[in-house]
C-alpha cells in the first residue's frame, strides 16, 4: 500500500475517522519515512494552529477549506515528491491563515522543532521530556515543542490520553484541546478530546486540576474524583463528582478499587459495562475492599472473580444483575 485517499486524511485530520480508516492510515505510514513526514507536518500544522487566540473560527474555517483542497490536489497527483512539496506548501498557508498578524517567523520556527506522536494500532505509552507520562488511547496524538523549553510546558492532544504529571510549580503544566485546556502542577488525569457531541471531558484522579473553556465558558478548579465536560455549545462548564479512575480504564483494562463497600463496588461495574446492579441489604456491611478487577466482555467472569474477594451470588436478566448472600 503506497498511496492513501482525499477522505482518509480529511477524516484523520477533523478527528473522525473510522477504526477501518485508522487501519488503513496505520499501513500507508508504515510503508516510507516519507508519508510520515508527510503526515505528521500536516499534523503539526492543522492542530498547533487551533489553540493560537488569534484563529477566529472564521480563519480556522477558511484555512481547513484551503488545507484539505490541498490535499484534494495531492490525491490526484502520483508523483511523490511533488505531492510532498504541495503538501508542505498546504501546512505553509494554514500556519499563515491562522497566525495573520501574529508573527509568522516565530510560529513557523517553533513549528519545525514541534515533536507529535500518534497512536494508530493501540493504546501508546509517551515519555515527555519532564518526564511526565501519558498513555495515548487509539487514534490520539499529542504535539510539544522539543525540551519543552519557556516557562510552561505545553502539550496540544487530539483524542483521548491519561497523563502523570510531576510537581513543577516553577513551570505548570499546560494540555490543550480544540475546546479547553487543563493547567496543572502535578497531577494524574483523563482528558477525552475525541469530540463526540463537541465535547471535551476531563477527569481528575488525583492532584488538583485547573480547567478553562477556549469558548468563554469559565473556569473551574477540580479535585479528585471529580469531572469536567466543557461543551462548544454550552456558556459554561458543568462539574460532577464521580469514580475518576473508571475513565481510565481503556489504558490497560484494568478497574482498581480503594477502600470501597460493594455497592460502590458495583456502581463501578454500572458504569464500566452499562448495566443495572442491585445489591442486597445484607450484603451492605460497611465493610471495604480494595484491590484490582480486570475488565472482560463477559461481565460474568469479573463477578466470578470479585466473588472471591467478597463473597456473594449473583444472578442476571437481561441488563439487569442483582447480587446477595
Amino acid at each position: 500500500m503506497d498511496d492513501i485517499n482525499n477522505k482518509t486524511l480529511k477524516d484523520y485530520l477533523a478527528g473522525k475517522a473510522t477504526d477501518r480508516e485508522m487501519e488503513r492510515l496505520a499501513e500507508w505510514l508504515a510503508c516510507s519515512e516519507e508519508n510520515r513526514r508527510e503526515l505528521f507536518g500536516l499534523e503539526a500544522a492543522y492542530h498547533l494552529g487551533k489553540p493560537n487566540p488569534l484563529a477566529t473560527p472564521e480563519k480556522i474555517d477558511e484555512a481547513e477549506a484551503k488545507l484539505f483542497n490541498r490535499i484534494g490536489d495531492y490525491e490526484a497527483k502520483k508523483n511523490r515528491s511533488r505531492s510532498f512539496r504541495i503538501l508542505r506548501y498546504a501546512a505553509a498557508v494554514l500556519a499563515a491563515v491562522l497566525l495573520a498578524g501574529g508573527g509568522l517567523y516565530a510560529y513557523f520556527r517553533q513549528s519545525v522543532e514541534t515533536i507529535t506522536v500518534a497512536a494508530l494500532g493501540g493504546v501508546k505509552k509517551v515519555v515527555l521530556p519532564d518526564h511526565s507520562t501519558v498513555w495515548l488511547n487509539r487514534g490520539a496524538s499529542i504535539s510539544y515543542a522539543e525540551g519543552f523549553d519557556g516557562t510552561e510546558r505545553k502539550v496540544n492532544l487530539r483524542g483521548e490520553a491519561l497523563f502523570h504529571v510531576p510537581k513543577n510549580p516553577e513551570r505548570p503544566f499546560i494540555v490543550s484541546s480544540g475546546g479547553a485546556s487543563a493547567k496543572v502542577l502535578g497531577t494524574t488525569f483523563n482528558f477525552n478530546a475525541k469530540g463526540t457531541g463537541d465535547e471535551d471531558v476531563i477527569s481528575l484522579i488525583e492532584g488538583r486540576l485547573e480547567v478553562t473553556g477556549l469558548a468563554g465558558q469559565g473556569k473551574v478548579v477540580l479535585h479528585p474524583n471529580q469531572k469536567a465536560t466543557v461543551s462548544r455549545n454550552a456558556p459554561t462548564i458543568r462539574t460532577e463528582n464521580g469514580y475518576a479512575p473508571v475513565d481510565a480504564v481503556w489504558r490497560d483494562n484494568m478497574i482498581p478499587f480503594s477502600n470501597l463497600q460493594i455497592g460502590q463496588i458495583a456502581g463501578i461495574l454500572e458504569q464500566v459495562y452499562g448495566c443495572k446492579i442491585t445489591v442486597d441489604s445484607r450484603l451492605e456491611s460497611g465493610k471495604t475492599y480494595t484491590g484490582v478487577i480486570k475488565r472482560n466482555k463477559d461481565i460474568r467472569k469479573v463477578l466470578d472473580g470479585l466473588s472471591y474477594t467478597v463473597s456473594f451470588h449473583y444472578t442476571i436478566s437481561g441488563r439487569k444483575i442483582t447480587l446477595s448472600e
